[in-house]
């Protein structure tokens, strides 16, 4: 008997993507937060009118026109986070971590043309990576709330047997596992039953630890030329590389013998995403007058490919008339997925202000529509229930989720060699149920040479959210902190 995917998957929210593609899944590829180079983090990423910045080719290629020399930059990093979680009325937990990385690295290739006659002053090619999202941090919290995850698991397999299958039908990385530690068993009458059959909503203890690692790193082909130093145009294309990993662990326990029978259960999960997609990009960049710049660049759908490789365990533990039973830690089989996700459209624009020699102020607003994100999970092998499954949640993805704005705002301060940067970000939440903005606020310094660069950026982006170890669970408040510090070295040539 074949299971519907689609809702056998929905029985963890936070860690669902073990099981299968989720609703939630697509912010994690499509609500980007780029680092680049120091430069560009420094200034809030507020580059889409400015150039002559390697970060800022993943935002607008246009800016690689002004480039007036070849370069060769890298950019190293350090994550540092922390997120507090709580169960509603219970203590607060703390987790701290940090993660050393790359988060650019690049070279240009500057050419001037040289045709006598011609007002294409440059025409320069770039090619490198930018980071376009991190993944690492950890989640903890415990506390006493109500309700089981077994209640979902024996939800499932009754919902198996009565549609015709039988215990072998069983989804074998929940309710079958439940079934083969005993946690979900027949009575002496041979019907279905678990130990919260009479208590499903009985208070007690739990814990939740979540872990999550990797990166999307974008690289980037890109061809831009400056015409009559007016109009800068570019294109590029991206090529991003998904490597996302989660290891949770969720236990529950009954130290007051509130359930009879139930003494413990741990359910282990473990999922890794990885894949390769593909994008384009176009930008412009118009030259006002000395003083101004306006820009835009539009962004096609990111297609991505992805492999899903996931495994479960469980170990359920319970005293009966014969005693305690510990129980052994079961192994789910290993689970593979193929499928593809689209991501939105994204329209920046933004206007810059610069004064000769001083510095310069610049203003991006960017346009994204979340409910356009699209899953296709027929592409390979097309059957009818991974297309019903595939229709069900892009149209809960179109419900879920909404069009929105995210604002850029820096500026950069020049004196001599020296540069001072600031900016702010306003993060537009994509949920059709989120109000308000979430905020990032940027800082950096540096020093220019005419040979060689090296500057100094600083993100701190707060946010505030629920998290959930399976579908219907009382969920846990998080206030995520996540501080970046991004360090680039440039040399010119």
């Amino acid at each position: 008997m074949k299971k519907n995917l689609f809702s056998a998957f929905l029985f963890t929210l936070f860690m669902a993507p073990s099981f299968a593609q989720t609703v939630d899944d697509v912010l994690r590829y499509s609500v980007l937060n780029p680092g680049g180079t120091a430069r560009f983090t420094g200034v809030g990423g507020a580059f889409t009118a400015l150039g002559a910045e390697f970060g800022a080719i993943s935002l607008n290629p246009a800016g690689l026109a002004m480039f007036r020399s070849s370069e060769l930059v890298v950019t190293p990093s350090m994550r540092f986070n922390k997120i507090d979680a709580a169960l509603p009325n219970q203590p607060n937990f703390s987790e701290t971590g940090s993660r050393f990385g790359f988060d650019n690295f690049g070279i240009v290739f500057n050419t001037t043309p040289g045709r006598k006659g011609s007002k294409w002053s440059t025409f320069n090619v770039g090619i490198g990576m930018n980071r376009q999202a991190n993944f690492a941090q950890a989640v903890f919290y415990e506390g006493d709330a109500k309700g089981s995850i077994l209640n979902n698991f024996f939800e499932d397999a009754q919902a198996t047997l009565n549609g015709g299958g039988t215990v072998d039908d069983l989804y074998p990385f929940t309710s079958g596992l439940a079934w083969d530690a005993n946690a979900i068993y027949e009575d002496n009458d041979k019907n279905l039953t678990y130990d919260f059959i009479n208590a499903p909503n009985t208070t007690i203890k739990r814990s939740h630890a979540v872990n999550t690692y990797g990166r999307m790193n974008e690289m980037a082909l890109s061809f831009a030329g400056n015409y009559d130093e007016k109009l800068m145009v570019g294109a590029s294309i991206g090529v991003p590389f998904v490597n996302y990993r989660v290891e949770g662990e969720y236990i529950e326990s009954d130290p007051v013998d509130s359930v009879e029978y139930f003494d413990q259960l741990t359910y282990t999960e473990f999922l890794r995403s990885q894949g390769v997609g593909v994008n384009a990009k176009l930008g412009l960049i118009y030259r006002v007058n000395q003083m101004f710049r306006v820009g835009a660049s539009v962004h096609t759908p990111t297609l991505i490919g992805l492999t899903d490789t996931y495994s479960n365990t469980l170990q359920y533990g319970y005293t009966d008339g014969s005693g305690t039973v510990s129980g052994d830690v079961l192994e789910s089989p290993d689970g593979s997925t193929d499928y593809r996700l689209i991501t939105p459209w994204r329209v920046n624009a933004g206007v810059a202000v610069l004064a000769k020699k001083m510095g310069f102020i610049s203003a991006d607003v960017e346009f994204v529509d979340y409910g356009n994100n699209r899953y296709n999970l027929d592409a390979d092998v097309p059957n009818a229930a991974s297309a019903r499954d595939e229709r069900e949640l892009n149209n809960t993805i179109q419900r879920a989720y909404k069009q929105t704005m995210n604002f850029r705002v820096g500026g950069e301060i020049a004196v001599e060699t020296f540069r001072l940067r600031a900016g702010v970000n306003l993060i537009g939440k994509p949920g059709v149920d989120d109000t308000g903005f979430a905020k990032a606020y940027t800082a950096g310094i540096g020093i220019r040479q005419q040979a060689f660069y090296m500057d100094l950026g600083y993100r701190r982006t707060q946010r505030i959210s629920t998290t959930q170890p399976y579908s219907g669970a009382p969920a846990a408040n998080t206030n995520i902190v996540n501080n970046d510090v991004l360090l680039t070295v440039g040399f010119k040539f």
